[in-house]
């Protein structure tokens, strides 16, 4: 069994850091925390060393880049520093992660760090973690913890994904997904909820407070 297997991994990228101080200590108590490129400027600003750093560092500052133990130089410019990042991750049998900052970025890069993770999704296990949501990657059938009244939804990247759900209010049963907004939006009857798909689906449970 690999060492690493059941360290709890954050990975946090250069986007909206979280004012939910849950997700906040969350970070903190994590076994180890990686950094893509600027994030480590706002982990450090918010008294959070991360372990690792990862990036072409453009956008850290020399003094936090000086106080991290692990400094990775990636220097691929076809590859964003997300890719690098769960490239590296891969590399050393980091493949179950929790991601934070995922948003507050320019549109195209937020929406663009999804299609990323859908793709690597194969590899990785990850929930992200944003103060309006938290988001898992999954295909085929996976339980969910959830509560009377949860907003759920459930996005796919993929074309003619078949998508079976159980205890939600508007059930689906073998519905055909495509790439659309057609399964946003649903509510969750009690404790959990299932759904089964066919290929890659990203479910969105939506918080209704910080």
């Amino acid at each position: 069994m690999n060492k690493d297997e059941h360290k709890k991994i954050a990975l946090v990228i250069d986007g909206e850091f979280p004012e939910n101080q849950k997700l906040v200590n969350q970070i903190k108590s994590s076994d180890i925390i990686i950094a893509i490129d600027g994030a480590a400027n706002i982990l450090m600003e918010n008294e959070i060393t991360p372990d690792v750093a990862i990036g072409d560092f453009d956008s850290i500052d020399l003094y936090h880049k000086n106080n991290i133990s692990t400094i990775v130089n990636a220097e691929d410019q076809n590859k964003t520093d997300l890719e690098k990042t769960l490239d590296w991750c891969i590399d050393h049998n980091y493949t179950s992660l929790s991601i934070f900052g995922i948003s507050g970025q320019s549109e195209d890069h937020f929406l663009g760090n999804f299609f990323i993770i859908n793709e690597y999704s194969d590899t990785i296990a990850c929930i992200i973690y944003t103060d309006y949501s938290t988001i898992t990657p999954c295909i085929g059938e996976t339980i969910f913890d959830s509560f009377e009244g949860e907003t759920v939804s459930i996005v796919s990247f993929e074309q003619e994904n078949r998508i079976t759900s159980t205890n939600l209010q508007y059930p689906l049963d073998g519905y055909k997904l495509s790439a659309s907004v057609r399964a946003i939006r649903n509510t969750s009857l009690g404790e959990t909820f299932t759904i089964e798909s066919s290929d890659k689906v990203m479910i969105f449970q939506v918080k209704d407070k910080l």
